[in-house]
C-alpha cells in the first residue's frame, strides 16, 4: 500500500493503480538485471522485467501497458538473446525500439493499429557489444510551452515553434528516419531508413583511445548535430562529451566525431567528499533537444548527491601584448565553451531511477517568473527515485523538492503522522526505472518486486470501479467530476484578465476562490465580490 504525502510547495502525489504478477518466488529476481521503461505520447508503456526462472525468462520480453486499460497487459516474445537494456519510442508513439546487451537493436511497429500485435521487420547489430544508450533521430519538430500564456484559450497561443534542424533531411527537407546507439565499448552505430526500406548502417567509434562507458545518454542540437554524453562509472573520471555529426556519401551512412569539453563532477574535487560518492550511477540530458544542460548523480552504497551542469560560452582572456599584435583580437574577444554547476543537492538516501520531464516548457526568465507565481510545475520538475521506497519530484534547475511520495515501506518524517496501519516488514520496495507522462502530470515506475505503479487518472478510476458490484454507484461521480471540469476547464479559457501580461492569478482562478470561501447558493452575493471589469470574453 502507499500514502499521500504534501509537501509544503503545495505538490500531490497519488497513487492509481498497481499491476502485480503472479507470484514469483525471490530467488527469481535478478537484481544486476538492468530494467528499460518508455512511455509513448499515445499512452502506451513500454517495458521490461527482471524476473528469470528455469521455466520462463521475462528479461528477454517487451511488455506493454495501456493506461486506459491497465489490466490488459501484452508481453511480446522479443526473440532478444540476452537482457534487454534499452526502449524508445518514435514521436508518433506507433514505433519502438528496443537493444540488449548483445548489441542487437529491433524496430517494432504495431500491425494492423492493434497494441497487442506487434512485428519487427528491420535492425541493427554490433555483435557482442551491449547497448548503453538509444535514441532516434530528430525530425527538427520542436515546442516550446510559455506558461506567461497559458490561460490563452487557443494551443496555437500557448505553444510556439522553435527553430530546429533535423538530424538528417533527404531530398527536399524531408527529414531522414534512424536511430543512433552507444555501446559498452565506446562505439557509436547509426542506422538510416530509407523510403524504399533499405537500412543503411555504420558504426565508429567515438574518440581514437576506446574506453568502457557504463553510462551513457544522447541529446540533439538545433544545428542538426547530436551530442553524446558518456561516463565510465568512476566519479573519479571525467564525463566526456561527443558531437556526432552523421550524413550520407555515395550511398552509404558516413560518421564524424569530435571531442567537446569534458567535467569532473563537484563532489569529487571537495576534500570532504572526495572518496564519499565513487560511483556515477546516473547520467542524463535534462531534454532530448537541450545538449547544454546535464544531470549526474554519484553514489555510495547508502547516500548519492545530484549535480546540474550547464553548457556556457566564456571569454578568453587575451594578454595585452597579443591585443597590440592583432587588434583584431582587441575588438573581439575569442570564447570557449565550458561547463559550469548550476546547481547540487545535500547528501541524498541512495537514488535508484530518474525519470525526466517532457513537457517542453519554455525557460524564458518571464515563463519561469509566471511559473513560480502561479505554481506551475509540469515540465520543471523530475523525479528522483530512493533505495527507501521514496519519490521526490525536484526542480530541474534549482534541484529543490517540490513534492514527495512514500511507499508504505518507506520511513516518514518526524513531522509526518503515522499511518493507522501495521508497516510491512522486509526491505524497502523501491523503483528501479521510472518514466513521466508527456504532459509530466502522471508518474511510471517499475519496482524492485515486478510492480508497474502509475499516478492517478480520473478516467481510469471509473473504469475500474465497473469491475466491481460495491463500486459500481461511483462511476456516475467520477464521469461527472470529468464533466464539471471539462466545463470549468472551458470557461477558464474564456475568460481573460484585464492585463495580458499580469503574473497574478487568472479571473477564472479567482472566480474559484471566491466559490470556495462563499457557500451561499445566491449567485447575487457571489458577484457581488467579482470585479466585473476583469471578465472579458
Amino acid at each position: 500500500m502507499c500514502d499521500l504525502r504534501r509537501p509544503a510547495a503545495g505538490g500531490m502525489m497519488d497513487l492509481a493503480y498497481v499491476c502485480e504478477w503472479e507470484k514469483w518466488s525471490k530467488s527469481t529476481h535478478c537484481p544486476s538485471v538492468p530494467l528499460a521503461c518508455a512511455w509513448s505520447c499515445r499512452n502506451l508503456i513500454a517495458f521490461t522485467m527482471d524476473l528469470r526462472s528455469d521455466d520462463q525468462d521475462l528479461t528477454r520480453m517487451i511488455h506493454i501497458l495501456d493506461t486506459e486499460h491497465p489490466w490488459d497487459l501484452h508481453s511480446i516474445p522479443s526473440e532478444h538473446h540476452e537482457a534487454i537494456t534499452c526502449l524508445e519510442w518514435d514521436q508518433s508513439g506507433s514505433r519502438l525500439l528496443s537493444a540488449d546487451a548483445d548489441g542487437q537493436i529491433k524496430c517494432w511497429s504495431m500491425a494492423d493499429h492493434l497494441a497487442n500485435s506487434w512485428e519487427s521487420s528491420v535492425g541493427s547489430l554490433v555483435e557482442g557489444d551491449p547497448i548503453v544508450a538509444l535514441s532516434w533521430l530528430h525530425n527538427g519538430v520542436k515546442l516550446a510551452l510559455h506558461v506567461e500564456k497559458s490561460g490563452a484559450s487557443s494551443f496555437g497561443e500557448k505553444f510556439s515553434r522553435v527553430k530546429f534542424s533535423p538530424s538528417l533531411t533527404l531530398f527536399g527537407g524531408k527529414p531522414m528516419e534512424g536511430w543512433i546507439a552507444v555501446t559498452v565499448s565506446g562505439l557509436v552505430t547509426v542506422s538510416l531508413l530509407k523510403p524504399s526500406g533499405q537500412v543503411l548502417t555504420s558504426t565508429e567509434s567515438l574518440c581514437r583511445l576506446r574506453g568502457r562507458v557504463a553510462l551513457a545518454d544522447i541529446a540533439f542540437t538545433g544545428g542538426g548535430n547530436i551530442v553524446v554524453a558518456t561516463a565510465d562509472g568512476s566519479s573519479a573520471s571525467p564525463v566526456q562529451f561527443y558531437k556526432v555529426c552523421v550524413s550520407v556519401v555515395s550511398e552509404k551512412c558516413r560518421i564524424d566525431t569530435e571531442i567537446l569539453p569534458s567535467l569532473f563532477m563537484r563532489c569529487t574535487t571537495d576534500l570532504n567528499r572526495k572518496d564519499k560518492f565513487p560511483a556515477i550511477t546516473h547520467l542524463k540530458f535534462l531534454a532530448r533537444d537541450m545538449s547544454e544542460q546535464v544531470l549526474l548523480c554519484a553514489s555510495s552504497q547508502t547516500s548519492s548527491i545530484v549535480e546540474c551542469w550547464s553548457l556556457r560560452k566564456e571569454g578568453l582572456p587575451v594578454n595585452n601584448i597579443f591585443q597590440q599584435i592583432s587588434p583584431v583580437v582587441g575588438d573581439k574577444q575569442p570564447t570557449i565553451l565550458k561547463w559550469r554547476i548550476l546547481s547540487a543537492t545535500n547528501d541524498l538516501d541512495r537514488v535508484s531511477a530518474v525519470a525526466l520531464p517532457k513537457l517542453p516548457i519554455s525557460l524564458t526568465n518571464t515563463d519561469l517568473k509566471v511559473a513560480s507565481d502561479t505554481q506551475f510545475y509540469p515540465g520543471l520538475g523530475l523525479a528522483l527515485a530512493f533505495h527507501d521506497g521514496s519519490v521526490h519530484i525536484v526542480h530541474r534547475l534549482s534541484l529543490q523538492t517540490m513534492a514527495v511520495f512514500y511507499s508504505s515501506a518507506a520511513p516518514r518524517p518526524v513531522d509526518e503522522p503515522a499511518m493507522k496501519r501495521p508497516r510491512t516488514a522486509g526491505p524497502a520496495v523501491h523503483l528501479k526505472a521510472m518514466q513521466l507522462s508527456w504532459t509530466s502530470l502522471a508518474l511510471v515506475g517499475i519496482d524492485s518486486h515486478g510492480k508497474v505503479l502509475s499516478t492517478r487518472i480520473l478516467a481510469m478510476k471509473a473504469s475500474l470501479c465497473k469491475l466491481s458490484p460495491c463500486t459500481v454507484t461511483r462511476v456516475c461521480d467520477y464521469h461527472t467530476k470529468l464533466f464539471l471540469i471539462a466545463i470549468s476547464s472551458t470557461l477558464k479559457s474564456l475568460l481573460r484578465p484585464h492585463f495580458l501580461n499580469t503574473p497574478d492569478k487568472s479571473p477564472g482562478d479567482r472566480l474559484t476562490e471566491i466559490c470556495t470561501k462563499i457557500t451561499d447558493v445566491d449567485i447575487d452575493k457571489v458577484m457581488i465580490n467579482l470585479k466585473t471589469e476583469e471578465f472579458v470574453l
